[in-house]
């Protein structure tokens, strides 16, 4: 529901060192918006990074069995898209829609400090996904926020990224922010890619206009 085009911009830069990315442009992440960035694809990518987005049930479906990610992340559900939707939970269920474009072994990055996360684990199993990695401060999570420090306009962050323990800085102050980073090294870790290198990158991340 938020965080969304946050995340995908500092996963860009976190894989850029690891070959040519591509990521979808401002936040077209609708039924227009996902095909256009598709076709923007380069060839030579070796990565790609696509927003998704909905405003009522049945419209994240088509999107993820079109893009068939690898690694599918849901930053943060909240209670946006109302006139769609009775309670959070049925938010939930939407936004579970992405696992069902999963890849065979494809990885689901889920917040486990959210309220719903065993409702999203529990979608994510009955779409067939293995592979759950989870992010936040809840000591169980696989990428585990430890300490962080808010600065005027940057957030120091303590982390352990599946066993890994990092110290890295995003250009950018907020609490939201430092979460959501913890998703991005995880999609990093699930994708086999260089954490500490991705952890660094993310000291280029600046927030976005408008948002945050």
């Amino acid at each position: 529901s938020v965080g969304k085009t946050g995340t995908k911009e500092a996963l860009r830069l976190a894989l850029a060192g690891h070959g040519n990315v591509y990521a979808t442009e401002g936040n077209l992440n609708n039924h227009w918006g996902l095909p256009l960035s598709l076709t923007r694809l380069p060839r030579d990518s070796r990565y790609g990074v696509f927003e998704m987005g909905m405003s009522a049930p049945n419209e994240i479906l088509p999107l993820s069995k079109m893009a068939r990610p690898d690694v599918a992340i849901i930053t943060q559900i909240a209670e946006v898209h109302t006139e769609s939707f009775e309670n959070l939970e049925e938010i939930a269920v939407a936004k579970a829609e992405i696992f069902q474009g999963l890849v065979e072994n494809g990885a689901a990055i889920l917040n486990r400090d959210h309220c719903l996360f065993d409702n999203l684990v529990k979608s994510a199993k009955r779409s067939d996904v293995r592979r759950i990695l989870t992010f936040g401060e809840h000591e169980e999570s696989d990428a585990r926020l430890l300490d962080f420090t808010l600065e005027e306009a940057s957030s120091i962050v303590e982390a352990v990224i599946a066993g890994h323990r990092l110290s890295y800085e995003i250009n950018a102050a907020g609490k939201h922010l430092v979460l959501n980073s913890l998703s991005v090294l995880a999609a990093v870790h699930a994708l086999g890619a260089d954490l500490e290198g991705a952890a660094a990158a993310l000291k280029n991340f600046k927030s976005l206009k408008g948002r945050g």
